[in-house]
């Protein structure tokens, strides 16, 4: 089986939530027969991850997104009105021309995010799953329910009613669709929608945790990506003062791209950027915080959490559509005392801390290894197949 798999994530660049899912759904699709990948893109120094990405997978294009304008009334009305329109984004017709043509090179199509697909501004994908981790209606409506100003709420609250009506017609677009939780999969309410959920790599080995001489939480992702940055600097406003009152010796490091910033969101802050192995570091949190108040699908960092026996606290957006129970495989809080609260809790009690790392430990190895996926991912392939030729 050829299989044509289509992304605007780079699957060598360094690790983060939706390059991750990419380069794990690329690996079982390997399973399933031949990948070629098509790289949309949309980062202007994308290309120095091309080795490493060639070091996986075939590729068979790069198309680059230049910037383009899509001013103008009619476009503005289509925008706003016509669920099929997609704007201009600036892909070489060529480039257009050559991915459509392919399709009859390959037996189906693999896009990850409705974003690859727009890009190229092709609407109907025939023989096609489209994996539609983050639902931009959810993302749209979590920033309205924050939203300080009451235009900023009017405005997001337009853009989810927006994408709401683009995500009706998403199987017209696409044969079958994957989503990362039941709960994604009931709001899309479309036919032929799986649930592919997120996952974490099975570890070898643990670090064992080290204790450091101070205690350390930790925040772990991509300041790249709005909601981590907007849930970072609530916690170290709303949240962090109080751990700090209440255990003043505690300190707060954030790991990921562009976390270097971080050092002015308050005392004892350390943002380290980019870690090449964030086992060892990890292993020195009492706890890993998830303060995420924005999104549109599920958050990895739980997993990892898990995945490597670091306790979690998080809100319930951050722990969403995995099933969790509050207070036993992690803490989860939206109220700032409360998160502040339960953080406490876990580092002036390390046998629960450890008792509940263990629990969702247990639980990661049960439910959400990615290897444990290949069945899901071969019957959205299986389906998408038949669908067409039945």
């Amino acid at each position: 089986m050829r299989i044509l798999y289509v992304t605007w994530h780079w699957p060598g660049a360094p690790a983060y939530g939706a390059q991750q899912r990419t380069i794990q759904i690329g690996r079982l699709l390997q399973k399933v027969g031949e990948v070629s990948l098509v790289v949309v893109n949309v980062d202007a120094d994308g290309e120095r991850w091309r080795a490493n990405t060639e070091k996986t997978f075939d590729i068979a294009r790069v198309v680059n997104v230049r910037p383009v304008s899509s001013s103008g009334l009619i476009n503005r009305l289509r925008h706003e009105f016509d669920p099929r329109y997609l704007p201009p984004t600036g892909v070489d017709s060529r480039d257009r021309d050559a991915v459509l043509a392919s399709f009859q090179e390959y037996d189906i199509a693999w896009l990850h995010q409705l974003r690859s697909a727009d890009l190229l501004r092709i609407y109907r994908w025939p023989r096609s799953v489209m994996d539609v981790d983050d639902i931009h209606s959810r993302l749209y409506d979590s920033q309205a329910q924050i939203a300080i100003s009451g235009v900023r709420t009017l405005l997001d609250r337009r853009m989810s009613l927006i994408w709401r009506r683009r995500e009706r017609k998403l199987s017209e677009r696409f044969t079958v669709l994957t989503v990362s939780s039941e709960e994604d999969r009931k709001y899309l309410g479309l036919p032929k929608t799986r649930v592919l959920p997120n996952g974490f790599e099975r570890l070898h080995s643990v670090e064992r945790h080290v204790p450091p001489e101070q205690p350390i939480l930790g925040f772990i992702g991509t300041f790249r990506w709005m909601p981590n940055v907007e849930g970072t600097k609530w916690f170290c406003s709303e949240v962090w003062p109080s751990i700090r009152r209440r255990v003043p010796g505690v300190r707060l490091r954030l790991v990921g791209e562009g976390t270097e910033v971080a050092r002015d969101l308050g005392e004892a802050v350390e943002g380290l950027g980019r870690v090449a192995d964030v086992g060892p570091e990890i292993a020195t949190w009492v706890a890993m915080v998830v303060p995420i108040r924005v999104g549109g699908g599920t958050r990895i960092k739980v997993l990892e959490g898990f995945a490597r026996k670091c306790p979690v606290v998080a809100t319930t957006l951050g722990a969403f559509g995995y099933g969790l129970e509050d207070g036993r495989e992690l803490f989860v809080a939206d109220e700032p005392d409360l998160f502040a609260s339960r953080c406490v809790e876990l580092l002036q009690s390390p046998q629960r801390a450890q008792a509940m790392a263990d629990r969702g430990h247990r639980r990661f190895l049960e439910s959400w290894t990615w290897e444990s996926y290949a069945p899901i991912v071969q019957a959205a392939v299986e389906e998408a197949l038949n669908s067409t030729n039945g």
